[in-house]
């Protein structure tokens, strides 16, 4: 009995000295950091980054594509303050208008910024984990604080089904009721919350554990899942459920109002179906099969252009680029999140109609 403690302590001290050493090194490396965002306020109580926060990101388990930046004052990622009161542009979505794994020059907002020196502040409110549900919930927070002159929300895949299971600090749908999204509160670590949510903001700090979710993507659903790794999935096609045309109609009616902006001055833009468009090509073995998401998303472009509202649909200026050049618009297959090529073509698409729909007086000039 004696040896065999001896050896599971020995065995121990040692997993615990090579946890140490690796915990030392990945310090030293550009693993993700600074991403687990901040505690929620009572006047911003969604999730956001936390103001003034310095982060690095960095994809994969050989840390490619680093990018080092720093949040603004209200916790997003921007090179300047946001300023309450003032006019601006608000740009909304997930993970893709906040722009990690991008220089801030490159994403839509840094690029509308040159395309429309004249504009207000383009004003990025993307969050990684964000959903249509939040892209609505988060515009009478917005337009209680700031003036928005123009709404652009970046609807991409997941967008609609992510809404209905949302995470802490994320609004999520509120079926059959009104308002028809909810936010689901965020616990913050003070002396009343739970040990665990306390534990687990102290454990994030841990370079093992950064490493490991954000590089790894690591997912407990992923050893949970079922089916056969390697093999072919085969294509169901899905649709819409019971109520599901009912919320993204109200999702529509609602938008331009809960940014305070008429219809014409709301852009919803579409991402393509990229991984599609690479197959087509040859360049890639992925199919595309209707979902219920998909199906959503173009069933809402339908509903918000009946109403005024600009749709950009990118399948087709995505579709002519690469076939002129061939030349990606992401960092697929490990980021399928838009590069600067990406970027460049949805600022451009977006700035023509800023252009066009700006009465005379209130014209924002643009380059020749």
């Amino acid at each position: 009995m004696s040896r065999t403690l001896t050896t599971l302590l020995a065995a121990a001290l040692g997993a615990t000295l090579l946890l140490m050493a690796l915990e030392a090194a990945l310090h030293l490396l550009p693993v993700q950091n600074g991403l687990a965002g901040g505690d929620p306020t009572p006047d911003w109580p969604t999730r956001c980054a936390g103001p003034d926060v310095h982060y690095t990101f960095s994809d994969a388990w050989d840390l490619r594509n680093v990018h080092r930046g720093f949040t603004n004052n209200m916790g997003y990622v921007a090179p300047f303050p946001y300023r309450p009161g003032s006019d601006g542009i608000a740009v909304v979505g997930n993970s893709f208008i906040e722009g990690l794994m991008n220089r801030y020059e490159e994403t839509l907002q840094g690029q509308l910024a040159r395309l429309l020196p004249d504009a207000p502040a383009m004003l990025n409110f993307g969050v990684s984990g964000a959903s249509l549900a939040d892209y609505i919930g988060l515009g009478p927070m917005i337009s209680r604080r700031f003036r928005v002159r123009w709404a652009v929300v970046v609807v991409v895949a997941g967008d609609f089904v992510g809404g209905f299971a949302p995470a802490p600090g994320y609004f999520g749908w509120n079926t059959g009721n009104t308002p028809s999204v909810q936010l689901r509160p965020q616990p913050v670590c003070t002396g009343a919350a739970p040990l665990l949510t306390c534990t687990e903001k102290l454990v994030r700090l841990l370079a093992i554990v950064r490493y490991t979710r954000g590089n790894l993507r690591f997912d407990l659903r992923h050893f949970l899942h079922t089916s056969v790794k390697g093999a072919p999935r085969r294509c169901v096609p899905e649709g819409l459920q019971a109520g599901d045309a009912d919320l993204l109609a109200a999702y529509a009616d609602r938008l331009p109002a809960a940014y305070g902006v008429p219809p014409e001055r709301v852009i919803l833009v579409f991402d393509a179906d990229r991984a599609e468009l690479y197959r087509s090509h040859g360049m890639s073995t992925s199919s595309s099969c209707a979902t219920r998401d998909s199906v959503a998303r173009n069933a809402l472009a339908t509903a918000a252009a009946s109403r005024g509202e600009h749709v950009i649909d990118m399948g087709p200026v995505f579709a002519a680029y690469f076939k002129a050049t061939g030349g990606r618009l992401d960092y697929s297959p490990s980021d399928w999140h838009w590069n600067a090529a990406g970027h460049r073509l949805v600022a451009a698409e977006v700035a023509r109609i800023m252009r066009l729909g700006t009465p005379e007086t209130d014209r924002t000039p643009g380059p020749p």
